[in-house]
Formats: C-alpha cells, structure tokens, sequence
C-alpha cells in the first residue's frame, strides 16, 4: 500500500510532468493552426488566374484561334460593342485590343494569338462593369475556359444574359 507521502510525490510528481507538458501541446496546437491558416490564405482566390507568359504577336508560332459568339441576348442594343476580357489582359473591361467585330450575319468575332498551350479564363462584357455576362437567370457565370491548342481554331459561344 502507499503512504500518504508517496502519494503526494506522485500527484506532484504528475503536476510537475503536466506544468511541463501542457505548455508544448498548447504551442505545437496554435502553431499547426497557424501553419494551416497560412496555407490557406496562399492559395489564389477563384478570380486570380495563371499568369499568361510574355510573348510578342510578331512571333511566328502563335496560335491563331477566332471567338464567335453566335448569339446574344434580345435586350443587347443593335449598336453595342462587345468585348472578351481575362487572364491575359487583368480582366480589363472595355479593353479595345479584345473588342469584337460585328458580321454582317449577325455573330461577333474575335481572333486571339497566343503561345500553344496556353489556358486563358474569359467572359464577355458590353464595356462596363454593369454588363459582363451572367448565366440564364442573371446569375455571375463561371468564367470561360480555352486551352490553345490548335492553330486557326474556332470558339462558338452563346452568351444568355447580361
């Protein structure tokens, strides 16, 4: 049987390995908490695309690939402009370098070079933040995906509402 003293060793004992212990679990917690958070936080947001690489429209192996949108919305005014923006121009609406030129059909079109391989994310906008595309019910749609990988292809696209 124990005594009354080894008792109390023990529980001091116990309380000594507790002050010591405790202390660490708590620092290893918050750290892994912080680390976690960290990772978190790096990852880019949904809006934050690859970066497009550099390239000059004068080199010679650019793929050539011509968007079509081969119909609007009824409430598009006859006379608008339509303009794609994206990852490789910071999603500038209104950008003149990726206006559309009217057919006289009634499609838009719109021919982009860039280096094969590349994965650009896009929608369509009328030049102003008000109307950039948006789903059927006029909800934010999901941003538009192409990889160029054929030369002198083309993208059909519909666009449902502003």
């Amino acid at each position: 049987m124990k005594t009354k003293l080894q008792h109390q060793r023990g529980e001091r004992n116990l309380k000594g390995f507790l002050e010591i212990l405790l202390p660490f679990a708590i620092i290893l917690l918050l750290f892994g908490f912080s680390s976690q958070k960290a990772s978190v936080t790096a990852q880019p947001s949904r809006e934050i695309s690859p970066q497009i690489p550099s390239f000059s429209e004068e080199d010679e192996n650019l793929f050539e690939v011509t968007f079509i949108i081969a119909s609007v919305p009824e409430s598009t005014p006859q006379d608008a402009s339509i303009y794609m923006m994206g990852n490789f121009n910071n999603w500038l609406v209104g950008d003149e370098n990726y206006r559309f030129e009217k057919m006289g059909n009634g499609t838009y079109q719109l021919t982009l070079r860039m280096p094969p391989n590349t994965e650009i994310e896009y929608l369509y906008n009328l030049g102003n933040y008000d109307n950039i595309e948006k789903d059927f019910f006029g909800n934010e749609r999901e941003n538009r995906t192409y990889k160029f990988e054929y030369n002198l292809d083309e993208v059909r696209n519909e666009i449902e509402s502003w």
